[in-house]
C-alpha cells in the first residue's frame, strides 16, 4: 500500500510538472514568435497596420524612439504603458533595424531632466488606497527622433487613436510634405479664418492658397474648394478643368448655398457659384436646397416648463454608411458622419468609362426644402415631412478618364480670352473628383476641439474629411489607421433607454406631468443598474474564488474517502 501511495505521488508530480513545462512553453511561444499572434477584435485595433509598417519599412536612416513611463503607475495608465510597449515593439519589428526603441523610467534626476527636455511633460496622477487620496507624479510620453529633428508627444493619455498618432509624427519626420492648393477669393472660410483645425490635422501636408484665375500648378496633390460664395468666372472654371485634365484631382465641398452661422440661428440661402458648369460634365450636379433627416443630430431645446432637453434637429443629418459604402477609401470603415446644412446633389449622365460612385445618401425619411428656410431649434412636432422627399445623394466620388467640360465649347478667338485656354480632350490620367453638399464639417465650427498637447479627436466627420483628401491625393497610408478605434463598446441599459424614449414621447405631447414621471423612472432605472454591475463585480470578485473553494473541498473529501475504504 505504501509503494501505490508512492508511485501515485511520483506520477502525480509528474503530470504537474508537465502541465507547468507546457504553460511556460506555450506562454513562450505566443510572446515571441509572430505567428502565434492573432488579432481578432473588430477593426484589428491590437495590430499595426499596413500602412504604417511600410513607412517604417521605408526608413533609410535610423530613428529612435524613447518612451519614458514611471513605473506603478496608477490604474488605468498602468495598462497603458504595456500597450505603448506592444506598439512600439510592432513598429521596430517592421523596421527591419533602422528603428530603435528605449523604454526609460525616469527615478533619477538625469533621465527626469532628459525627459523635460524631450518635450514629455510630468503629470499628476490621483492614487487611492488605504482609504486615503494621495497624488504621485510621474512621466507617460514618447519622443520620437529622426536626421536631427524631433517630435515629442508630451503626455499619452490613453491608447485611443495612438498608433495614428505615432505613424503621422514618424510620416512628417520622414517624408516632405505634398502640397495641397485651396481655392480662394469666393468669400468661404479660408485656411487664416474658418479651416485652421483642418489645415493643423493635415500636417503630413503643405495647404496652400490658390487663385484659380491663374495656370494651376499641375504638381499639386489634389486642389480643393471649400464652401464658396460668390460666383466663379469662366476663366476660373477653365483653369481649373485644365488642372483636373492634366492628371489633377479636385474636391469640391458645398458650393450652392451661403451658409451663416452669425445671429439667434443659422441660416442657409442660394448662391449661385457657377460650379455646376463643371460638374454636370463630370456627371454630379450640385444642389440648392437643403436637406432634412429625422436621422439627425440633437440640438438643446428649452420647453415651456423651463426644462431644457436635446431634441431632433433635421438640418444636421447623419448619414449611416452600409458595407459597400465603406469599401471606398474616403468612407473606410465609418460607420456614420454628421453632414450639418447640406444641399442634395444629383448624378447627371455619366460619361463612358468614368466611375460616379454615390458614398452617402440621407435616410428614406429625409425631405428637401429650398434654401431660405428658417432654421430655429424647435419642438420636435413642428417638423413636417415635405413632400419632396428622399433618400437623397449627399456624398459622390468619381474616378476614371474623365472629359473635359469644355472639350465641345465654341472657341472664341480673343487673344488671352478664356477660351484660349489649352487643356486635353479628356484626362490624361484616371483623375478623382469628390463632391460633398455641404462644406460646414471641415469648418473649425464643427471640429472638435483639440486639447492642449493633445492630437484633435477623430470623430467621424473629420475622419472622413481627412480621408477624401487623402484619396484625392492617392496617399491612403493613415486612411485604414484611423478607422481604428479602441474605445469600450457602449452598453445599452433597456431600462434607461426605454425611460428615455418616454420622456421625448412626453415632451413632444408637452405633458409635464408624465415628463416628471419619466426622468423618476429614468433615475431609479439608473440606480438599479448601478445595482446590479456591483453585483456582478462582487460575484466575479469573491463568488468564482468561493465555487473553486467548494469543488476543491469535494474533490479533497472523496479522495480521503476513497483512501479510507481502499483495500488490498
Amino acid at each position: 500500500m505504501a509503494k501505490n501511495r508512492k508511485n501515485m505521488a511520483t506520477n502525480s508530480l509528474l503530470i504537474l510538472a508537465l502541465t507547468i513545462g507546457g504553460l511556460l512553453l506555450a506562454n513562450f511561444i505566443v510572446n515571441y514568435a509572430s505567428f502565434g499572434r492573432v488579432d481578432l477584435t473588430d477593426n484589428r485595433v491590437w495590430s499595426l497596420s499596413d500602412g504604417s509598417k511600410d513607412l517604417v519599412a521605408g526608413l533609410t536612416e535610423r530613428m529612435e524612439i524613447t518612451a519614458y513611463f514611471t513605473e506603478n503607475l496608477p490604474p488605468p495608465f498602468n495598462s497603458t504603458e504595456q500597450y505603448v510597449r506592444d506598439l512600439l515593439e510592432e513598429y521596430e519589428a517592421a523596421a527591419g533595424g533602422n528603428l530603435v526603441v528605449r523604454f526609460v523610467n525616469p527615478e533619477e534626476d538625469e533621465d527626469r531632466e532628459a525627459a523635460e527636455e524631450d518635450g514629455v511633460q510630468r503629470v499628476a496622477h490621483q492614487v487611492i488606497e488605504n482609504d486615503a487620496v494621495s497624488v504621485r507624479e510621474g512621466y507617460r510620453g514618447l519622443v520620437i527622433k529622426y536626421l536631427g529633428e524631433s517630435k515629442t508627444i508630451p503626455v499619452i493619455q490613453d491608447p485611443t487613436g495612438l498608433e495614428y498618432t505615432i505613424t503621422m509624427a514618424i510620416k512628417e519626420l520622414a517624408e516632405e510634405p505634398r502640397a495641397i492648393g485651396v481655392v480662394t477669393g469666393h468669400e468661404g472660410p479660408t485656411l487664416e479664418e474658418g479651416l485652421a483645425g483642418l489645415r493643423d490635422s493635415l500636417p503630413t501636408y503643405t495647404l496652400e492658397g490658390v487663385n484659380a484665375s491663374e495656370e494651376i500648378d499641375p504638381d499639386l496633390a489634389a486642389l480643393l474648394i471649400i464652401g464658396p460664395e460668390t460666383a466663379f468666372t469662366e476663366t476660373e472654371l477653365r483653369r481649373i478643368d485644365q488642372y483636373v485634365m492634366r492628371g489633377g484631382s479636385l474636391g469640391v465641398f458645398g458650393g450652392n448655398t451661403k451658409l451663416t452661422l452669425q445671429g439667434p440661428e443659422p441660416a442657409v440661402e442660394a448662391s449661385d457659384t457657377g460650379l455646376n458648369d463643371l460638374l454636370t460634365k463630370y456627371g454630379v450636379r450640385l444642389g440648392s436646397d437643403i436637406v432634412f433627416d429625422a436621422q439627425c443630430s440633437r440640438a438643446p431645446w428649452r420647453h415651456p416648463s423651463g426644462l431644457q432637453m436635446a431634441v431632433q434637429y433635421p438640418p444636421v443629418p447623419i448619414l449611416a454608411f452600409d458595407d459597400d459604402q465603406q469599401e471606398h477609401p474616403a468612407t473606410f470603415r465609418i460607420r456614420t458622419a454628421v453632414l450639418p446644412f447640406t444641399s442634395s446633389l444629383e448624378v447627371t449622365t455619366a460619361p463612358e468609362g468614368v466611375s460616379v460612385e454615390v458614398l452617402g445618401r440621407s435616410s428614406e425619411n429625409s425631405w428637401r426644402e429650398a434654401a431660405g428656410t428658417s432654421l430655429a431649434v424647435r419642438h420636435p412636432s413642428q417638423w413636417q415631412l415635405g413632400s419632396d422627399s428622399g433618400p437623397f445623394p449627399l456624398l459622390i466620388a468619381v474616378n476614371g478618364h474623365l472629359p473635359s467640360a469644355y472639350a465641345n465649347a465654341p472657341d472664341v478667338s480673343e487673344p488671352g480670352g478664356p477660351s484660349q485656354i489649352e487643356a486635353p480632350a479628356r484626362a490624361e490620367h484616371d483623375a478623382r473628383v469628390f463632391v460633398a453638399g455641404t462644406a460646414a464639417f471641415m469648418r473649425d465650427e464643427f471640429l472638435p476641439q483639440a486639447q492642449p498637447g493633445q492630437p484633435r479627436d477623430l470623430s467621424g466627420a473629420l475622419s472622413f474629411a481627412l480621408n477624401a483628401i487623402d484619396w484625392l491625393a492617392a496617399d491612403s497610408d493613415l486612411i485604414a489607421i484611423r478607422a481604428k478605434n479602441i474605445e469600450d463598446p457602449v452598453i445599452e441599459v433597456p431600462a434607461v433607454q426605454s425611460a428615455e424614449e418616454e420622456i421625448r414621447a412626453a415632451v413632444e405631447e408637452q405633458d409635464e406631468a408624465e415628463v416628471d414621471e419619466g426622468l423618476e423612472r429614468r433615475k431609479e432605472a439608473i440606480a438599479a443598474w448601478d445595482s446590479k454591475k456591483s453585483a456582478y463585480r462582487w460575484l466575479n470578485t469573491l463568488g468564482i474564488p468561493f465555487v473553486f473553494g467548494i469543488f476543491g473541498f469535494v474533490r479533497w473529501r472523496q479522495r480521503t474517502h476513497k483512501r479510507k475504504n481502499l483495500k488490498l
